[in-house]
């Protein structure tokens, strides 16, 4: 009989205990520095730019996360900083992290600062197209590009439009269309005339009347030849009303082609007059000139973040709201990455949630509050928001991607913000704003933007650099706008996201425009002159046979469907008076 059964078989838990102990030191060791690593790493594949941490410290027994100095690069620019944080504490909920989810009720955020230096480049290779990140910020730098900022020039030596190649002009190819659509038209006109075929519904009805006129009231057989001759007219005459019909929408067509030949035009002389370097003598031109490019990227920047919030916290689709699979990139492998799909569960938790974090900038006067920050939108039910206060700053955000279509909005009031100098574009002047007060209001509405920036200064200084002796622009700019201290200074861009309508104005137009025209009016007006003869010279050529030729195509066309309408009333006004004499003044049926 046995001693006793053996509860532990000391042999296999010894060595369990032993594992157990060397990973509790490891953890103990190494799991500040792998969360750090790992933090960095995911941190800098999501923003598209370098995260740093100094120091990072995980206490899961009372589910507290600290972590210090920690430093976001701007993805925008090479040695400068979007974010630095000396300390952030956050409160974890330990239960869904055994779900893999991260969930934080609270985060303290104590000493942050925008905008300062670094001295290394920040950005990473996923600003080439790689990753999320990558590909937003190509697209937004592709959409960026598309606004056609007007040049502040001045052509120089002799101006000349003789070299203008007239194979670089829209109007030629689009009267040789012109033309080609008329020939079209007449040949399918005449087609149609040919198979209405009237002759010998003519001439029948012709001899019938000259039967009629000769006949008596007794002469039956006559008399009914002549009421069919009257049907079969009726039916030609619908013929012809639909074939008048289709000339009208076919001249209409042609004329809508001439007037596109006078809108190809003018899009003509704006080409040979980009070709001379001519100043705009326009004021909002002047100013979308002069702080265009500039005023592009506040919102190129605004933009890059909210549809890097969409691609993150993608909007809540329908059916049920935001319960619809969702594909990502899987871990990557020797053969293919493949996807990961997800499947959220109704009433579950997001995968990731931050529910409140406190935020104090530097100087400390100023404080901050995120809520409802999220990896599932639909599930959490509730937007993002965040606001601002402190002396001279009032901001606030709010993502609400809780529907089918999102709405992101952002607004902010900045006060004492010293702006950096930055150049003129096409003049050698430097313009330094100070210390300013700015502006900015940002809305996307599904793919509808409304945004505005204003920039107000009163302490503006002008600087001229080495060019400035050789730029005849730059010396009208310079005494127009030299003796100006203030800056006023407003963007604003509206319509559908893919081509949206740009606007600046600035206090500083009129004051160009008007210098510009006490000085070069005359000059521009001649070259502009100069410029639109040259161009009617190379396009009169094609543009004035083939205006001829679709008003005779048209005249033709409408001359015979008149003739034709015209000999069918008329043999049938014939007929139906001459039965009516026969039949003693009997209504016909």
């Amino acid at each position: 009989m046995s001693d006793g059964i053996k509860v532990f078989r000391w042999r296999a838990v010894g060595p369990l205990l032993v594992l157990f102990v060397v990973a509790c030191v490891l953890w103990w060791l190494f799991a500040d520095t792998i969360a750090r690593h790992e933090s960095q790493n995911v941190g800098t594949q999501l923003l598209g730019a370098k995260v740093e941490i100094q120091y990072l410290h995980l206490d899961l027994a009372h589910g507290d996360v600290t972590i210090r100095g920690l430093t976001i690069a701007s993805p925008h620019e090479a040695f400068k900083n979007l974010l630095q944080a000396d300390e952030l504490v956050a409160d974890l909920e330990m239960l869904p992290l055994t779900e893999k989810k991260l969930v934080i009720d609270r985060i303290v955020a104590s000493g942050l600062r925008f905008g300062t230096p670094r001295e290394t480049d920040g950005r990473v290779p996923a600003e080439s197209g790689q990753g999320i990140a990558g590909s937003v910020l190509a697209e937004t730098r592709e959409w960026a590009s598309r606004f056609q900022i007007p040049a502040l020039q001045l052509a120089t030596g002799k101006i000349g439009v003789d070299s203008l190649d007239p194979r670089r002009l829209s109007t030629i190819p689009a009267a040789d269309a012109l033309g080609a659509r008329a020939d079209s038209s007449r040949r399918a006109w005449q087609t149609a005339f040919d198979t209405l075929r009237l002759g010998p519904t003519l001439d029948s009805a012709s001899a019938t009347l000259e039967q009629l006129r000769r006949a008596r009231a007794t002469d039956l057989a006559t008399i009914n030849t002549a009421r069919q001759t009257i049907d079969r007219l009726k039916r030609a005459r619908d013929r012809v009303t639909t074939l008048e019909r289709n000339v009208k929408t076919g001249t209409s067509q042609l004329q809508a082609g001439l007037a596109g030949l006078d809108s190809a035009r003018q899009r003509d002389y704006a080409f040979a007059r980009s070709l001379l370097k001519l100043p705009s003598l326009d004021a909002p031109a002047i100013g979308a000139a002069v702080f265009g490019p500039g005023a592009i990227k506040p919102f190129q920047q605004a933009l890059y973040y909210t549809q890097l919030a969409r691609r993150y916290m993608p909007p809540g689709l329908l059916p049920p709201p935001g319960l619809l699979p969702r594909a990502a990139t899987g871990p990557s492998r020797v053969r293919r990455a493949g996807e990961n799909v997800r499947f959220p569960k109704e009433r579950a938790l997001p995968a990731f949630l931050l529910r409140s974090a406190e935020l104090s900038f530097l100087p400390q006067r100023y404080a901050g509050r995120l809520t409802g920050l999220t990896s599932d939108p639909a599930l959490y039910g509730r937007p993002t928001a965040f606001a601002a206060t402190g002396p001279q700053l009032a901001a606030g955000a709010m993502l609400n991607h809780t529907r089918s279509i999102p709405l992101d909005t952002a607004g902010a009031t900045v006060g004492g913000v010293q702006f950096p100098a930055f150049d003129v574009p096409g003049v050698p002047l430097r313009l330094d704003p100070g210390a300013a007060t700015t502006q900015l209001g940002f809305s996307l509405n599904g793919d509808t933007i409304h945004a505005r920036f204003a920039i107000r200064s009163s302490n503006v200084r002008w600087t001229r650099d080495s060019g400035f002796a050789n730029s005849a622009i730059g010396n009208l700019v310079w005494r127009a706008v030299s003796g100006i201290s203030n800056l006023d200074v407003e963007t604003r861009l509206s319509g559908a996201l893919e081509h949206p309508a740009l606007a600046v104005r600035s206090n500083l137009d009129q004051a160009i425009a008007a210098r510009l025209h006490a000085e070069l009016g005359a000059q521009v007006d001649a070259a502009e002159k100069q410029m639109r003869a040259r161009v009617d010279a190379l396009v009169n050529a094609k543009v004035g046979p083939v205006r001829a030729r679709v008003t005779e195509v048209q005249t033709q066309a409408q001359a015979q469907v008149a003739k034709q309408r015209a000999r069918i009333d008329e043999l049938q006004k014939g007929l139906e008076q001459r039965l009516r004499q026969l039949l003693g003044g009997v209504r016909l049926p």
